[in-house]
């Protein structure tokens, strides 16, 4: 029977259960990333005592994150392959159904498979970007009440800017996958001048979407790198001298860089996926 609808709400609901065991790991995986600034901190201090107590919980947790993250993905791998073998022939059938071209079902094909991509790299991916996030947040609001200020402010201006550019976004998407749909019949011709236009637009597509992607993140890495000077600054100016605190801090906040660098394209990668949805369905 073929697929009526295609999206990331319709594959999670079909396969809910073993898709929630794949985001439990990750939640795992992710909780014990955010642990490691604080256990590293800890383990400076604490060696530098000729203590050893800080190493040791270091370690443990160095281990329970291999054990669930070569899990992870030993498990991911098996489940989402089985996805894509199950949705892929049920979207062939409905196009077919449709009278669709050939040209229409290769690429509509193709982009289905952005959807199992997306939950198997990319997803995990926002996950532990978001719970490292929030859980980084709430950690320097406790260590330093003036850097979590900062960081805040420059979340919310990140935020507006994408959010600013995301209707853009939806545009250039829909021109590239509209070329793309397009492929397999200029393909099918003997003619030049189609053929070299066809990439030619493709390439537009992808520069414009690139230069998009490019114009945001440097606006971004600007308030970013603001935030780590001032953090490094505002930790000495607190009179904080334990060198593994000190680490431990300034981690964090190159934790909070990382996580909001990679949150935003993935927003990007879902408003992809929606166009693709709306485009399939």
């Amino acid at each position: 029977m073929a697929i009526n609808n295609l999206s990331l709400k319709s594959i999670f609901l079909r396969f809910r259960w073993k898709i929630s065991l794949t985001w439990l790991l990750v939640v795992l995986e992710a909780g014990f990333f955010l642990l490691f600034p604080l256990t590293m901190g800890k383990a400076i201090d604490d060696f530098l005592q000729k203590d050893m107590t800080g190493l040791v919980w270091l370690s443990v947790l160095a281990l329970l994150s291999l054990l669930v993250g070569a899990g992870r993905r030993y498990y991911d791998t098996r489940i989402y392959s089985k996805i894509y073998a199950k949705i892929s022939p049920e979207l062939v059938d409905r196009e077919k159904q449709r009278n669709s071209d050939v040209s229409v079902i290769s690429a509509r094909a193709n982009l289905a498979t952005e959807f199992v991509e997306f939950l198997e790299d990319s997803f995990p991916y926002i996950v532990e970007s978001f719970i490292g996030l929030a859980g980084t947040i709430i950690i320097i609001f406790a260590l330093n009440f003036k850097i979590f200020v900062a960081v805040v402010a420059a979340t919310l201006l990140i935020g507006i800017i994408y959010a600013l550019t995301s209707n853009k976004t939806y545009s250039l998407n829909s021109g590239f996958n509209e070329e793309i749909e397009k492929q397999v019949t200029v393909l099918s011709t003997n003619d030049k001048p189609a053929i070299r236009n066809h990439f030619n637009n493709v390439t537009k597509w992808s520069i414009k979407l690139s230069d998009l992607e490019t114009t945001n993140f440097s606006i971004s890495w600007i308030f970013l790198m603001g935030v780590l000077v001032y953090s490094i600054v505002a930790t000495i100016q607190n009179g904080i001298t334990a060198h593994g605190q000190i680490f431990a801090i300034v981690m964090y906040v190159f934790n909070y860089i990382e996580a909001v660098i990679a949150l935003p394209l993935s927003y990007q990668q879902v408003i992809r996926l929606k166009e693709i949805s709306n485009r399939l369905n």
